[in-house]
């Protein structure tokens, strides 16, 4: 009798077989969502890492020229008449790059005039460049426009919607001498009015943000969270107002999507200096609607950071440090029309965009 229970009790039988695994797939089902947690945490972290490290390279870009970078120039034979070259490029020898830094200024000293950045060779020859890709953010091993990296991150413009992206000929002296808030703008053909220094920020560098990141959705697709839509209802026939942006048309059988895409590369290319693909405004908040005005890369607009981490996105102020944002920040009266003095109407957002509000900012995420 022992011999025979011991051969009928040797295995599993199939109904125990089976409640082991069901226990098993419910501890999997547990454990899964605290992984990817833990993987995000880490992305997060490297994405911090990242822009701590564009910081640093500000602070000493300013050490050896006594001034910030502009947010776009042109630059040898880059230029379009738009401020075509990024402010990440020039950072680059501060960030142990020289050697793609000093290979890009050989390619724009020899590039036709009226070129763009994404045909440099040296750029192309290079490929992703992980201190300007986000790990979180679609693709970001992935490459753009002639094999160039991707850039995910982009550099503030403040609370105002014009850019100074086109010089006098295009728009009149009118539009030309305004002069946005923000410290990273184009530089209008080396003019001292376009430069920012550190004793420009009368609001402090803790309360100032220089950058801010973008998903990087694909192209062709016009994704509401990284995209931008063409879309002129900012403008009253006076001045820009953020709000109606949100009214943007969506694609009917996609609501993710704008019904009519802006003609831009934002986040896409590295080095590619165009106001649309560069820069963010804090005016509506982060992964909002954004909106070019006459849908082009040279066009002015509201134009919202955006990533792929939970519920906000990562920003850089001026002292180094990077905090966290939330989609749900203040933004104030969004139907307010920009100002160009004075505290912004744009919430807490808007005042950490602009450098010389005179506003008391606070802000725990």
């Amino acid at each position: 009798m022992n011999r025979e229970a011991k051969r009928r009790f040797t295995g599993f039988t199939l109904v125990e077989l089976l409640v082991v695994i069901a226990i098993i797939g419910v501890l999997v089902g547990l454990l899964l969502p605290a992984v990817q947690a833990a993987r995000e945490a880490a992305r997060r972290m490297q994405c911090s890492n990242n822009m701590k490290q564009l910081g640093l390279a500000i602070q000493n870009y300013h050490s050896a020229y006594s001034q910030f970078p502009a947010g776009a120039v042109d630059f040898h034979g880059f230029s379009r008449n738009s401020r075509t070259v990024s402010a990440a490029i020039f950072l680059m020898p501060f960030m142990e790059m020289n050697s793609l830094h000093d290979a890009f200024v050989e390619d724009a000293k020899k590039a036709t005039p009226g070129s763009g950045p994404w045909q440099s060779v040296a750029l192309q020859e290079a490929g992703p460049q992980a201190a300007f890709l986000c790990p979180s953010a679609q693709n970001a091993d992935g490459t753009a426009i002639n094999g160039i990296s991707k850039c995910h991150y982009v550099f503030s413009t403040g609370d105002a919607m014009w850019h100074n992206a086109r010089n006098d000929s295009q728009e009149g002296s009118k539009y030309a001498r305004i002069d946005p808030r923000g410290p990273f703008i184009p530089r209008l053909n080396g003019e001292r009015n376009s430069v920012r220094r550190f004793r420009d920020l009368l609001d402090g560098t803790s309360n100032t943000i220089a950058m801010s990141e973008v998903a990087a959705t694909p192209r062709d697709q016009a994704f509401v969270k990284g995209d931008v839509a063409s879309f002129n209802g900012m403008y009253d026939g006076t001045s820009a107002l953020p709000g109606p942006c949100l009214t943007a048309p969506l694609d009917p059988n996609n609501p993710r999507q704008y019904q009519n895409g802006a003609d831009c590369w934002r986040g896409l290319i590295l080095g590619d200096g165009r106001t649309v693909n560069n820069r963010f405004t804090t005016t509506l908040p982060p992964n909002s609607y954004s909106c070019a005005y006459g849908g082009g890369n040279d066009s002015w607009g509201t134009y919202s950071p955006s990533s792929e981490h939970q519920g906000g996105v990562q920003t850089l102020m001026f002292d180094g440090a990077v905090r966290f944002i939330t989609d749900s920040i203040d933004s104030g009266d969004l139907n307010a029309r920009q100002v160009t003095s004075g505290q912004s109407p744009y919430g807490i957002w808007g005042a950490m965009g602009s450098m010389d509000g005179k506003e008391t900012v606070s802000y725990d995420g």
